[in-house]
Parts: C-alpha cells; sequence; structure tokens
C-alpha cells in the first residue's frame, strides 16, 4: 500500500512538473496583459506613454455617465443575440437536414461548411461588394424581382447597417453550429426512434422527446462559444462600417478601439474594455445555470 501511495505521489509530481512549464508561459502571456489593462484603467495614459498619473476610479465614472458607451452596448447585445440567434437556429435546421439520408448529401454539407472556410477579411470585402448601393448584386436582384424601386443603402443607413452586418456574421459563422449540432445527431441511438415509431409518436413527438433533449447541452454550449467570439469581435463590423453610420453599428469593441487609437484615451479605452469584461462573465454565468439544467435533464 505505502509503495503504491508513493507511485501515484511520483505521478503527481511527474505531471505537475510536466504542466508547469505550460501553465507558467499561459499565466505570463494571460495574466501580464490582463494586469497591465487594470493598471492602465486607473491611469490617465497617452499616445505614446507607458504610464500616466493614477486618477483612481475616473475613468470607470466616466463610462457610466458617456452616453457613447450605453449606445455601443446596446449595439453589442444587438449584434450579439440577433447574430447568434438566427445562427443558432439556421444551424439547428441544417443540421437536422444534414442527418438525414438523400441524394449528394456529401456535397451539400461541402457547400453548407463553406463560408466557415474563406477567411474573414475576404468574406467581408466581397459582401461589401454585393451590398454596395450602386453596383452591388444585391441591389440589382431586388429591384429585377420588384421588392424594392431604387438601391437600398445597407451599410450606410441607421436603419440598415446593423441588419447587414448581422447578415454577413450569421452567413460567415453559421456552419460551426452546424458541424456541432451534426455531430451530437448522428450520436443519438436509433434504437430510440424506432421504440417511438412503434409506439405511434408523430415526427415532431420525436423530436420533442428525443432529438431535443440529446441536442440542448450541444445546443447551449455552442451558443455560449458563438455568445463569447460574437461578443468580441471586430473585424466584420470595422471592416464593413467602421461603427457607423452615426455610431449605428459601434459595439464596444469599435469603441475601445476608437477611445485608444482614435482620441488616444488609452485610460478610457482600458476601463471600457474591464466593463465589457464584467458583462460577459455575467452572460456566461446565465449560460452556464441553462447548461447545467440541460444536462440535468438529460
Amino acid at each position: 500500500m505505502a509503495e503504491r501511495n508513493t507511485a501515484l505521489a511520483g505521478d503527481r509530481l511527474l505531471a505537475y512538473a510536466t504542466l508547469a512549464p505550460s501553465a507558467f508561459l499561459l499565466l505570463l502571456l494571460a495574466g501580464v496583459p490582463t494586469i497591465t489593462v487594470f493598471v492602465t484603467a486607473t491611469q490617465d495614459v497617452g499616445m505614446g506613454d507607458t504610464s500616466g498619473p493614477f486618477i483612481g476610479l475616473e475613468n470607470f465614472i466616466w463610462v457610466f455617465t458617456e452616453p457613447t458607451f450605453y449606445t455601443a452596448l446596446w449595439n453589442t447585445f444587438v449584434w450579439v443575440f440577433g447574430s447568434v440567434a438566427l445562427e443558432m437556429l439556421l444551424g439547428l435546421g441544417f443540421a437536422l437536414l444534414l442527418n438525414k439520408s438523400f441524394r449528394f448529401r456529401g456535397a451539400a454539407r461541402a457547400v453548407i461548411l463553406a463560408p466557415y472556410l474563406v477567411p474573414t477579411v475576404v468574406a467581408v470585402l466581397t459582401w461589401r461588394y454585393m451590398l454596395h448601393d450602386i453596383v452591388g448584386i444585391i441591389n440589382a436582384g431586388l429591384i429585377d424581382i420588384g421588392l424594392i424601386s431604387q438601391p437600398l443603402l445597407w451599410l450606410n443607413s441607421q436603419g440598415l447597417a446593423m441588419v447587414s452586418v448581422i447578415m454577413v456574421g450569421v452567413w460567415k459563422f453559421f456552419p460551426f453550429a452546424v458541424i456541432a449540432i451534426l455531430g451530437i445527431l448522428q450520436s443519438i441511438p436509433q434504437e430510440q426512434y424506432e421504440a417511438a415509431k412503434i409506439d405511434g409518436a408523430s415526427d415532431f413527438q420525436q423530436f420533442w422527446r428525443i432529438t431535443l433533449p440529446y441536442v440542448m447541452p450541444v445546443f447551449l454550449l455552442t451558443s455560449l462559444l458563438r455568445t463569447i467570439w460574437s461578443f468580441n469581435k471586430f473585424e466584420i463590423i470595422y471592416l464593413m462600417t467602421g461603427g457607423g453610420p452615426l455610431d449605428a453599428t459601434t459595439t464596444l469593441p469599435i469603441l475601445v478601439y476608437l477611445k485608444a487609437f482614435s482620441d488616444f484615451e488609452f485610460g478610457r479605452a482600458a476601463a471600457i474594455a474591464i466593463v465589457a469584461l464584467a458583462i460577459l462573465c455575467v452572460l456566461l454565468a446565465i449560460y452556464f445555470v441553462f447548461i447545467k439544467r440541460a444536462e440535468a435533464r438529460q
């Protein structure tokens, strides 16, 4: 028994020694920038400065009294929940479709997953050209079929700019939801469906009683990941609209960038980033509650 305990202690020591360099490197790469952001948020730091005078919570007070912050916060919620909701619903629908057997299913899977493989910059520039008010194919097609009589300002209208960036984000990232949900669909035991058919269950009842309980934990986990990534997403909105027109698509990451590299107010930019981190942590806690409940119902 003593020899066994000694061997286990030696294995643990070896495991810790093996993981220590990676853990130290991860702590260094993640911890140092995080601490720097918190320190910068308490200082008045300008362009070219590595530090500035200590001002306490003044930057945070500015954040909560600045109307632009609340505009960016609202735009962030619209962008995140609008895009994630559509991505997950489309992902679930296409995953259910691709899980069935039909001719050219492999080709259909390749076509649906293709947008996820396209580099973001290429996708954004392509969509900017397609949404152009004069030469864009979207306006030309809508005019040809009679839905509109004149070109729409997709990227230069306050009412349509957010719709446009959400549309591009959904097109680019809904295949991720398809991949995740399709994987769990293919692991559901077919015997359960066969037993349900014998009992006279309809297709909807099979979906509600069998498919949905299996899918829900993965559905929520995928939603969680997409929420994190969308909340911090910068390049799609910046490349398409730059946060405009008139702050119509300015989200929190865009606001942080503008404060830091346009206004050169790094302390305020750091304070916005910390507040955004706190908001995201609250959202993640809510997601984890729903994920736990979904797992308990399986």
